[in-house]
C-alpha cells in the first residue's frame, strides 16, 4: 500500500451504500450473501480456497488475482510475517483446490500481476513495489527478464525526494501495475513512487526499451505536451535490469538467479525501518489526500497523476484502443490514447485500483469497500459489497470482524471464464472472495 496510513485511509473510506447493492437472503448468516440484482447477481463466497491452503502459507496483503487458460487462479500476496513459507504466488484450480506456490523473491513487495498468452505460451508480468522491479515469468516462475527503475528517463535523474528501492538518489520508484497492448508495447505505473507512467516497447522476449514518460504530480506532469524519454540502448537499457538473465544487472536490475531481493539498488526494507536509500532511510513525503477530500481541488489537470495505481489497454472498440489509468489518489479513471495523450475522465469511482474486462463490461476493485461494474460506455452498472450503513466498523487484521457480503478494501479483481468475479483485498491476513455468477 502507499504512504497513506491504513488507519487514516479506513477513516476516510466510510461510505453509505445504495440500498439495492447488498442483498442477503439469510439474516442468520447460514447462507452466503447474494450481491447485486438482475443479470448481475452473485453469490458471495469469502475466503475462497482457504480450506486447501497449506498450513505453511499464511497470506499477507492479497494484492492481485488472474486466471490462466486452464482455469487456474493465481493469487499474488505479500506474505504474512508469521508465514513459514515465503512463496508470494499461490495457484488454485477452478474448484479452489491448491495446485502449487512459488515466488519467494517477491516476498514483501508482491503487487500487480498480469497474464498474457504470447503464441502458445502464457506469461505472467509482475510489479514488485518493495524491490522496485517489473518482471516477466512463466506460469511456474521461470524468469524471462527483470528490470529495475527506468534509468533512461530524465525524471529519475534529478529532483527532490528520497531514493526508493531500485532508484538513484532523487525520485522514488515503486511500480504498482502493468498493462500491455497487442503489439507488445506496455505501460508501468509508478503508483507508490513518483506518480509517472512509463511506456515501453517489447518484441517477443527481448528486453524492453523505454519509449515515453508521462503523468507525474501536477507541478511536474510530463508527456502531455509530447515530452519523451530516450529509448534504451541494448540489453539493460531503459530498465536497469537484464534481458533473459544475460549480462550484468544495472542499478535496480535483477538479482542473480536464486539470489535474494536485497541485491536490488536501494536494498530491502530494514526490519522496523522505513523505505529509503539502502532500505534504512525514511519514506518520502506522504501522498496528498484524494480529490474530494478537504483541501484538494477538483480541477486537477487531466495530464497529472496522484497514484496511477492500475492500468489496462481497453480493446472494446478495436478501431480506437485506449489506455485506462486508475488515478487512485485523484479518485478518477483517465483515458489515454496509445500514444499517451489524455482523452477524458471516467467519473463515479472513489479509489479505483485496477481493471479487468469481459464481454464489454469492466470490473473495478475500489479500495473504499466496493467493487464497481462499468458497462461498455464506462457508465456504472452497480457497486457490489458496499457497506450498508454509514461509518461502518472496518478492520483489516481480524477475520472474525469481517462482515459477510461486505468488502473491506478491494485491491485486485478479475473475471474468470464463466463470468464469476474474484476479488483480492488489501488486508494484513489476506482475503480472496469469489462472486459466483447467478444470473
Amino acid at each position: 500500500m502507499d504512504d497513506i496510513t491504513r488507519r487514516g485511509f479506513l477513516a476516510a473510506g466510510a461510505v453509505v451504500a445504495a440500498p439495492y447493492i447488498l442483498k442477503s437472503q439469510d439474516k442468520a448468516g447460514t447462507k452466503n450473501p447474494i450481491l447485486g440484482e438482475g443479470e448481475h447477481k452473485y453469490e458471495c463466497i469469502h475466503d475462497w480456497g482457504m480450506a486447501s491452503l497449506p498450513a505453511s502459507i499464511k497470506y499477507g496483503n492479497t494484492h492481485s488475482v488472474v486466471e490462466d487458460s486452464q482455469g487456474h487462479i493465481y493469487i499474488h500476496h505479500t506474505v504474512h510475517k508469521d508465514s513459514p513459507s515465503l512463496d508470494s504466488v499461490v495457484v488454485f484450480d477452478d474448484k479452489g483446490k491448491f495446485v502449487r506456490s512459488w515466488g519467494p523473491m517477491f516476498h514483501g513487495g508482491a503487487h500487480g500481476m498480469h497474464i498474457r498468452k504470447e503464441g502458445n505460451t502464457e506469461y505472467l508480468y509482475f510489479c514488485d513495489e518493495k524491490h522496485g522491479i517489473v518482471t516477466k515469468r512463466t506460469l511456474k516462475g521461470e524468469e524471462v527478464w527483470t528490470m529495475g527503475y527506468p534509468q533512461d528517463s530524465p525524471v529519475y535523474q534529478k529532483g527532490p525526494g528520497s531514493s526508493g528501492p531500485g532508484g538513484p538518489a532523487g525520485l522514488n520508484y515503486r511500480p504498482t501495475n502493468f498493462a500491455i497492448a497487442p503489439n507488445g508495447d506496455f505501460w508501468v505505473g509508478d503508483g507508490y513512487g513518483s506518480y509517472y507512467m512509463f511506456h515501453y516497447t517489447q518484441k517477443g522476449n527481448e528486453f524492453p526499451r523505454l519509449k515515453n514518460v508521462f503523468g507525474g504530480p501536477p507541478a511536474n506532469a510530463a508527456g502531455a505536451a509530447g515530452g519523451r524519454g530516450p529509448a534504451g540502448a541494448g540489453p539493460g537499457g531503459g530498465g536497469g535490469g537484464r534481458g533473459q538473465g544475460k549480462g550484468p544487472g544495472g542499478p535496480g536490475g535483477d538479482q542473480a538467479k536464486g539470489g535474494p531481493p536485497p541485491a536490488f539498488a536501494g536494498g530491502d526494507q530494514a526490519k522496523g525501518g522505513g523505505r529509503g536509500a539502502g532500505g534504512g532511510g525514511g519514506r518520502g513525503p506522504a501522498a496528498p489526500p484524494p480529490v474530494g477530500q478537504p483541501g484538494v481541488p477538483r480541477d486537477v489537470p487531466i495530464e497529472s497523476m496522484n497514484n496511477p495505481h492500475g492500468n489496462m489497454v481497453d480493446l472494446r472498440d478495436p478501431a480506437n484502443p485506449v489506455l485506462l489509468v486508475a488515478d487512485r489518489g485523484n479518485s478518477r479513471i483517465v483515458r489515454y490514447t496509445l500514444d499517451d495523450k489524455p482523452i477524458d475522465v471516467v467519473a463515479g469511482t472513489k479509489s479505483p485500483c485496477h481493471f479487468h474486462e469481459q464481454k464489454g463490461n469492466i470490473v473495478v476493485p475500489d479500495l473504499q469497500a466496493r467493487v464497481t461494474l462499468l458497462d461498455k460506455n464506462n457508465k456504472i452498472i452497480l457497486h457490489l459489497g458496499e457497506p450498508t450503513m454509514p461509518n461502518p466498523p472496518r478492520t483489516t487484521e481480524n477475520r472474525a470482524d469481517f462482515i459477510p457480503g461486505q468488502f473491506v478494501q478491494p485491491h485486485g479483481a478479475c473475471f474468470d471464464h464463466a463470468g464469476n468475479i474474484f476479488v483480492a483485498e488489501w488486508v494484513e491476513i489476506g482475503r480472496v472472495t469469489k462472486l459466483r455468477k447467478l444470473a
